[in-house]
């Protein structure tokens, strides 16, 4: 039976963290730690009164373009080795996807341990980072521009900070709805912060980053205008005469590496998290109303972790309805979700074998994808 834990269970809770996630938070940081969890609904499997398995579930938001979606994010699960292999996550991850439902939360959020895993129960793959890695010698100004730059910290920070991270979010799909404590808690910490104003004195980019051991990290790079991205560029390069290597967290979709002097260096990318739609029919709703899309089209959709997205969804004049009409085309809920947060595009998709049909509608389908990058900066 699934219980939601009580705050004098919280201990619990973190002791099973502990042993999964292989840390020890210090006696004197734990009661802070149980305190970020007031808005966490943690949900248990107890066997002889001891908590075997557990999962978090955050009531967060998430920008897809200019308009905001509930999102329920999933974090901390976790089960003892002794209780693994007896379903028990699988029911706490149906578990978490019912009272998401119940709660209007359309689109879900994790961080996987491992992908294909969580692929079983419909979440897939939304966003990727690349991690640029540069030398000393890498760092070369381009042309200098007629704005500057200012450094902050945490407690000085700039109101700025959020109008550029909410500016840029919305020319993306996914990423977070920031509040003031996550800002300071979660998104700046211990990091500095860089923030570029033009020749006007209108912030248009900022960056934040730490320098330590003779090497600049920079977490976020957030540049609203072409100036923003050179000025911010050759911000990072003015610490030439600290740092020996730098390290950038770009979007996949960031072009800064293609204006570097020398381009050949070395770059990873990575999928980083992973998205579902929990509720097709009330996503699709709002969605479709949002977008203005003008198209009629059937799609049919199966979920096999739960049965309510087990339908076909007749999309015309900007309504949607259930059931009754043959599909035109037919997907799964994790290659809806890639399409949907514009992960890959229906051509790739049919290429990959992940939808049925479609012969004529392509061009319509295409019209229901907001044509924006999927990107996240941020982890819980």
């Amino acid at each position: 039976m699934i219980r939601k834990l009580n705050h004098k269970q919280y201990e619990e809770s973190l002791q099973l963290s502990e042993y999964a996630f292989q840390y020890v938070v210090p006696l004197e940081d734990r009661e802070r730690r149980f305190h970020q969890l007031k808005d966490h609904e943690v949900y248990g499997i107890y066997e002889n009164e001891q908590l075997a398995a557990k999962l978090h579930l955050i009531p967060l938001e998430v920008q897809m373009g200019k308009h905001v979606y509930p999102m329920g994010g999933i974090a901390g699960v976790a089960t003892y080795p002794e209780f693994r292999r007896r379903g028990y996550v699988r029911q706490l991850m149906i578990h978490s996807l019912e009272k998401m439902k119940e709660a209007g939360q359309v689109l879900s959020m994790l961080h996987p341990f491992y992908i294909d895993f969580y692929r079983r129960f419909g979440w897939e793959v939304l966003a990727s980072f690349h991690k640029l890695y540069l030398d000393t010698k890498d760092l070369i100004p381009l042309k200098p521009q007629l704005g500057q730059v200012r450094r902050f910290t945490k407690d000085s920070y700039p109101k700025e900070l959020e109008s550029l991270y909410h500016r840029y979010s919305k020319q993306h799909n996914g990423m977070l709805v920031r509040s003031n404590e996550w800002w300071r808690d979660r998104s700046i910490g211990d990091l500095w912060i860089a923030v570029y104003y033009n020749g006007l004195g209108e912030a248009s980019g900022y960056i934040t980053y730490e320098v330590k051991k003779e090497k600049i990290k920079v977490e976020e790079f957030v540049p609203i205008t072409a100036e923003a991205r050179i000025g911010l560029w050759n911000y990072i390069c003015q610490h030439d005469s600290m740092v020996k290597e730098a390290e950038l967290i770009l979007s996949p979709y960031e072009v800064l590496p293609f204006m570097l002097k020398d381009p050949n260096v070395k770059m990873e990318k990575a999928p980083y998290f992973m998205a579902r739609i929990v509720d097709v029919e009330n996503f699709l709703k709002r969605y479709v109303r949002e977008i203005d899309f003008t198209h009629e089209i059937t799609l049919s959709i199966t979920d096999s972790t739960v049965p309510w997205n087990n339908n076909t969804f007749t999309i015309k004049e900007g309504e949607v309805v259930m059931g009754g009409e043959e599909s035109h085309i037919s997907m799964d809920i994790t290659a809806f979700t890639a399409f949907i947060f514009g992960v890959l595009t229906p051509d790739e998709l049919v290429q990959m074998g992940r939808i049925k049909g479609g012969e004529g509608v392509l061009d319509k389908l295409m019209d229901l994808s907001k044509g924006n990058h999927p990107f996240f900066y941020d982890f819980f």
